[in-house]
């Protein structure tokens, strides 16, 4: 059985103290404090919440609860005073109270509301404080991932390609490649992990400024004509040249691009074609660009349409030539079109071939506008490049955000 919400009423005036824990009793364990100094030093016994009044003849109630809070953001102080003024209201809120209560409004109160009103902000501290320690825990992941799993396997590549560039038997030398493309694979899944953990847990913001669209994606599509080129595929442009100007980061979008143009490539027979188009459309009333990427191949299975969107979720095992991905690329394209106040969603057709629609509005809320970036111990995208000295083959397979 849970043990009750231990409950400190902090006032100087006697029959206030008494009133109040009457309303409290029964739910509550309540104890008592008539002047400043009982109850800051009551106050560090741990209680579960604080009724202070701000008024006593030897302190200040705010002065107590801006302590309070300065050893432990996450406790709950309820100010409650005879103090009726707008001022006495910021004072409180400033030095951290979560809530107010005149005390003719506490004395009217339903007990149960009281009793209501103060457990919610118990939990809702509580939740604060769980996910405080939650994201500490992920940020030490993310450092661990980012140093002691991914350094050892970029020293393990550095390693491996000297081996491939060194004169060894026919034999080995097909031993080595197949060992080769393993750590290559190894690696561009942590790095896609990495990224992924990073936009969810919001280590990650945006560095926004004013753009057309056709920049970010003129810089991905000129990356990828040679990967098309190998594979035979038409790789076309068709931009909108007075496209609307948005409000984003032009690193984040052009990995979207990149992304999407990975999967078309790699899911599109030789011969084939992959369109990128660039629109300004009014979209939820709101004025937004798309940026489409269509292209001719196989297709994605009306049962499948949400699914590709998740993490680690592989429509196909391989695409058309054996290329491989870590089946997080679109989850991480998705991430980032939400992060700019957008969507990433795909359409199907009859004639085969896929249709992946990216919209961003033109305009970010402030609560989306976020700025900064990675930290330096966690690198951003273009750390992902490919390795220098691989084949269009290599860098198609190896792109570290593939789906």
């Amino acid at each position: 059985m849970n043990e009750p919400l231990r409950i400190l009423v902090a006032d100087d005036e006697p029959i206030i103290r008494r009133k109040v824990v009457m309303m409290l009793a029964g739910r509550f364990a309540v104890d008592q404090a008539g002047t400043a100094e009982s109850a800051a030093a009551a106050s560090e016994s741990g209680y579960d919440a604080i009724l202070m009044d701000i008024v006593f003849p030897d302190g200040n109630g705010i002065d107590i609860c801006r302590r309070i809070k300065a050893r432990d953001p996450h406790s709950t102080v309820v100010i409650s005073s005879s103090l009726e003024s707008v001022d006495a209201w910021n004072q409180a809120f400033k030095a951290g109270a979560d809530g107010y209560l005149e005390k003719r409004e506490l004395l009217g109160l339903d007990p149960r509301k009281l009793g209501l009103m103060i457990t919610n902000l118990v939990e809702r501290n509580l939740l604060r404080r769980q996910a405080e320690e939650l994201n500490r825990r992920q940020a030490e992941l993310l450092s661990v991932l980012s140093h002691d799993v991914r350094s050892p396997f970029q020293a393990l590549l550095g390693t491996i390609e000297l081996l491939r560039k060194s004169s060894i038997p026919a034999d080995a030398a097909e031993n080595v490649e197949t060992l080769y493309q393993c750590a290559r694979d190894q690696l561009a899944f942590i790095n896609s992990l990495l990224e992924l953990l990073r936009l969810e847990s919001g280590f990650v913001g945006l560095r926004p400024i004013m753009l057309s669209v056709n920049l970010p994606v003129n810089q991905a599509v000129q990356g990828f004509r040679i990967l098309a080129e190998a594979k035979n595929i038409s790789l076309e442009l068709d931009l909108q040249p007075d496209v609307i100007e948005i409000e984003g980061d032009i690193g984040r979008i052009s990995q979207v691009v990149g992304n999407l143009l990975t999967n078309a490539i790699k899911f599109t027979p030789p011969g084939g074609k992959v369109v990128v188009r660039t629109r300004s459309v009014d979209l939820e009333g709101r004025p937004a660009a798309q940026i489409i990427v269509e292209d001719t191949g196989v297709g994605i299975a009306p049962s499948e349409k949400e699914k590709i969107f998740q993490r680690f979720h592989r429509g196909r095992d391989c695409g058309t030539r054996g290329e491989r991905g870590t089946g997080l690329g679109l989850s991480i394209s998705r991430e980032i079109a939400q992060l700019h106040g957008g969507a990433l969603d795909v359409e199907s057709r009859s004639s085969g071939g896929s249709t992946f629609v990216a919209w961003f509005p033109q305009r970010l809320k402030v609560s989306e506008s976020v700025a900064g970036g990675p930290s330096s111990d966690h690198p951003p995208a273009c750390d992902d490049a490919p390795l220098k000295g691989s084949s269009p083959k290599d860098q198609l397979t190896d792109h570290r955000m593939a789906c």
